[in-house]
């Protein structure tokens, strides 16, 4: 009886020794497991780093999209919101000298944008990268001064105003550089373009700010449009091809279309001072285009320009 109990402890303590060395793991079981998560985690993390970029890049491109589509779409309700009168040219002006001369003889035709704006009443002139506009929009609260009480840009004397569109350009001197300096003011960038930039005003107001060669009060008249923008080129049709320059009091005529191309880009973090091209993960440039077509446009006659 007591060799039967002691067969029956030994047999227990084998079992229980035995159930214990089963539950453990050697060290290549565990070396195996690790490994097996390690390319688990891998797997896991690529798949992860994949969605995330593709994501970043859609959100990216998306509000692209919405940013090139509301700056095209106000430049096209100012472009066909321009005012023009065709001038009548009388016989003795066909044959005669038509440019503006002075006391002198000597011709003082504008030769830029800034004496252009302080001649021209209606119409439009532009260069592949400036644009100034003569629209006729009633003030939103229609309140309106006399034109001695003018004191600023901001001021309406009457629906007659002037709008201009350029680049915000480091080193480009006048208005266009002086916007770049604000906007680049504190930031260590290796960018040269801030962005886009829209002045507009009263029309008697902004061309006497621009006769006095007041860069502050245009300062004050002008705005950041979108920092977006790394590039902006207008073409003008006349019909028939597409021409860099237009300017509708030299040619009486305005054009058949406008067409405008907006270059985007991705904004760097303020703390990035790195040239764009270091930087990783960064979309490249986007063109996006619009033609833009004039109601007050006359008709295309072959060799009316």
């Amino acid at each position: 009886m007591k060799s039967s109990s002691s067969s029956a402890v030994y047999s227990r303590r084998l079992l229980h020794t035995a159930v214990r060395c089963v539950s453990g793991f050697t060290i290549i079981e565990v070396l195996v497991s690790t490994g097996l998560c390690t390319l688990l985690m891998a797997a896991l993390y690529s798949a992860m780093n994949v969605y995330y970029t593709t994501a970043v890049e859609s959100y990216d491109e998306i509000e692209r999209v919405q940013v090139a589509r509301s700056i095209l779409r106000q430049m096209a309700r100012d472009i066909q919101s321009c005012t023009f009168v065709e001038k009548t040219i009388s016989d003795s002006d066909e044959t005669g000298d038509t440019s503006t001369t002075g006391e002198t003889g000597t011709d003082t035709e504008p030769a830029d944008a800034d004496s252009k704006m302080e001649s021209y009443t209606d119409g439009l002139f532009g260069t592949d990268r400036d644009l100034v506009l003569y629209v006729s929009r009633p003030d939103r609260n229609l309140n309106y001064v006399s034109s001695a009480e003018l004191t600023s840009g901001s001021d309406r004397s009457g629906d007659g105003m002037i709008i201009r569109y350029f680049l915000a350009e480091r080193g480009a001197g006048g208005l266009s550089g002086a916007l770049a300096d604000e906007a680049f003011a504190g930031l260590q960038t290796s960018d040269t373009v801030a962005g886009l930039a829209v002045m507009q005003g009263d029309l008697i107001g902004l061309s006497t700010l621009i006769s006095q060669g007041n860069v502050l009060e245009q300062q004050a008249a002008s705005d950041m449009m979108s920092a977006e923008v790394a590039g902006i080129r207008f073409t003008y049709f006349d019909g028939v091809e597409e021409m860099e320059e237009w300017d509708s009091t030299q040619q009486n005529a305005m054009p058949q279309a406008v067409i405008i191309e907006l270059t985007l880009r991705s904004l760097l973090p303020k703390s990035e001072t790195r040239d764009r091209s270091q930087v990783p993960n960064l979309m490249p440039e986007s063109v996006h285009r619009l033609v833009v077509p004039i109601p007050v446009a006359k008709p295309y006659i072959e060799g009316a320009f």
